[in-house]
């Protein structure tokens, strides 16, 4: 894990995925960017447990396809930035992660640099969302206000 001495962002992520071999793509990418992963998981509850042990949240929590996790953290930490990545665009997938408090969701394999841009909009306390779902998340912002 990088200790954060060359993070030139000083901004720290967790990645959350499954797929240890897609996870550790993602980890390579942000840490070859200069950002910190704070932690790694393949769950949930595991990413939970990490939070607590290390008494740190991260800056921003990018989790691959799982929403179960997603609401997970979300109900614990409200204020975390959650990046969605996803290869689900139906309308009511987004709406529902856009429910439960998302800062943004990416679709998988879009925009190679996609996720770079995500982080980087999310550690700054904005919002992101992939062009193909843009529209979604529009409608679902004017619907709330």
């Amino acid at each position: 894990m990088n200790t954060g001495k060359d993070n030139k962002n000083n901004v720290y992520v967790a990645v959350i995925d499954d797929n240890p071999k897609l996870r550790d793509m993602s980890v390579k990418q942000l840490e070859n960017s200069g950002y910190t992963v704070l932690f790694q998981s393949g769950y949930g509850q595991d990413a939970l447990q990490k939070i607590k042990e290390g008494g740190k949240l991260p800056d921003v929590c990018l989790i691959e396809e799982d929403f179960a996790t997603a609401k997970l953290l979300l109900e614990k930490y409200p204020d975390l930035k959650v990046l969605i990545s996803s290869t689900d665009d139906n309308e009511e997938s987004v709406t529902s992660m856009l429910k439960a408090g998302v800062s943004g969701y990416i679709l998988k394999f879009a925009d190679p640099d996609g996720m770079l841009t995500a982080v980087k909009a999310l550690s700054e306390n904005k919002k992101y969302f992939s062009m193909g779902i843009r529209g979604v998340a529009m409608e679902y912002s004017k619907s709330q206000s």
